[in-house]
């Protein structure tokens, strides 16, 4: 087609050609605008679901370090919407997990400072976790040092080698052992404690036994003090009963002689036997029987059982007790005490002596006190003289037909009836035993 022109302006051929050349170029406007703005919607888009994820990952991670970052905000519209849901609720989860987490491990530490077992929790790096009180007292130092090397800190030498054998071979180990910074015997387990295929605890854990061990040497002292003093008399008594039987009986100076050493020694036998009796009595019956008493009447009563051995010795008793002297007492276990202290008053006591027995009653207490003229006792000597079996003077006291046993058995029952004994003396001039019970006293005392 031709085109041309004139006056009046383009042909009508020209026209259609302009038009449709100028369409083409709106067209391809028209596509890079769209390509433009689609580009530019994606990059917006990419740009904000970029920043939504950097938003999720940065939560997590901080989840995941134990942070407390606040919660996820999103538009329900948004596709991240229940993703944020999911790690809001993840944090809230593990925030309960460690509140309990942390609670419990408090109960647990509190708990364990309350023990009375020496507790020492090791990892396996062989570094103190955590150790309890009862454990820095049994070892004379503080052991509760987390993060320090055992083998800088616990200064025995057997439990470390049980600590180093537990490592070594992964089995409980097991002995008794000393700890010599504070004296103390213990019973010591340490433990392998598994945690999983990788990791793992080892727990010491030591039980004082001292007063135990102390107990079993008193045991074991007391049986072969007993075997002993049981030993002397029956050997005396099978030995002259042996001798009468083989012909000794015949002369009647001799057989005299000899049933009266048979009789004392029999005597000196029943009378540890009684001793005995009454120690185990002592800790077998707690309890007390009170009841109301008239201390002057009742010390009157036992000086009446007295009364051949005082004549004999020829002792004046003063007694200076009020005779209104009222108390609340356990009689039978008073009896034991009064019964004992009188005794000794009177067996080492000289020729032609004197016993002083006075008592009142104070503001909140009692007081009993035996005084004698005797032997008296050394004051190096009077600490230990309530000890079982323990006596003075070893031929004094035979001659005496003491057992060693009295006074041990009168401390045992001033102790059960909440009082407390003392003793003065000199040398040559006497002893004064005093004894105090409170006014109010408990029907049970176990």
């Amino acid at each position: 087609m031709l085109v041309s022109f004139s006056s009046n302006g383009w042909h009508r051929g020209s026209s259609n050609v302009f038009w449709e050349n100028n369409r083409f170029i709106v067209l391809l406007l028209t596509a890079v605008l769209l390509a433009f703005v689609s580009t530019a919607v994606r990059l917006v888009a990419y740009h904000q679901h970029k920043k939504e994820i950097d938003m999720l990952s940065s939560k997590l991670r901080a989840v995941i370090e134990g942070e407390e970052p606040g919660h996820l905000l999103l538009e329900p519209s948004d596709p991240y919407y229940e993703l944020a849901r999911a790690i809001n609720g993840v944090q809230s989860m593990q925030r309960d997990i460690s509140k309990d987490f942390l609670t419990q491990q408090r109960g647990y530490f509190s708990l364990m400072e309350y023990l009375t077992i020496g507790v020492m929790v090791l990892d396996q790096d062989q570094k103190i976790y955590l150790g309890n009180h009862a454990m820095s007292e049994l070892m004379g130092r503080e052991m509760n040092v987390k993060g320090q090397l055992y083998v800088n800190e616990v200064r025995t030498y057997e439990l470390s080698r049980l600590i180093e054998e537990t490592f070594q071979t992964h089995q409980d180990q097991h002995q008794e052992i000393k700890i010599e910074a504070t004296n103390k015997n213990v019973d010591a387990h340490v433990v392998y404690v598994p945690i999983n295929s990788h990791h793992f605890l080892v727990m010491a854990l030591l039980y004082d036994i001292t007063e135990l061990k102390e107990i079993e040497r008193m045991q074991m002292d007391f049986v072969g003090n007993v075997s002993h003093e049981l030993k002397t008399p029956i050997t005396a008594i099978t030995g002259f009963t042996e001798t009468l039987l083989q012909g000794a009986m015949d002369d009647k100076q001799t057989r005299e002689e000899f049933l009266k050493i048979v009789y004392q020694e029999s005597l000196k036998l029943t009378e540890l036997v009684e001793d005995i009796l009454s120690l185990a009595r002592i800790d077998s019956k707690p309890q007390l029987n009170l009841s109301m008493l008239n201390l002057h009447a009742f010390i009157t009563d036992i000086l009446r059982t007295f009364k051949p051995e005082l004549e004999k010795k020829q002792i004046e008793v003063d007694l200076q007790i009020p005779a209104d002297c009222q108390i609340n007492v356990d009689k039978n276990k008073l009896q034991h005490v009064v019964n004992n202290l009188i005794q000794n008053g009177i067996k080492y006591n000289k020729t032609a002596g004197k016993l002083w027995i006075s008592g009142e009653v104070r503001e909140k207490d009692w007081c009993l006190s035996i005084q004698d003229t005797g032997y008296g006792i050394p004051k190096d000597e009077q600490e230990r003289i309530f000890e079982r079996f323990y006596r003075i003077d070893t031929s004094r006291s035979r001659q005496n037909g003491g057992t060693g046993l009295g006074l041990a058995v009168v401390k045992e029952y001033v102790k059960a009836l909440s009082g407390k004994i003392e003793v003065k003396s000199q040398v040559g001039v006497g002893s004064r035993f005093a004894v105090t019970f409170p006014l109010e006293m408990k029907d049970n005392l176990s």
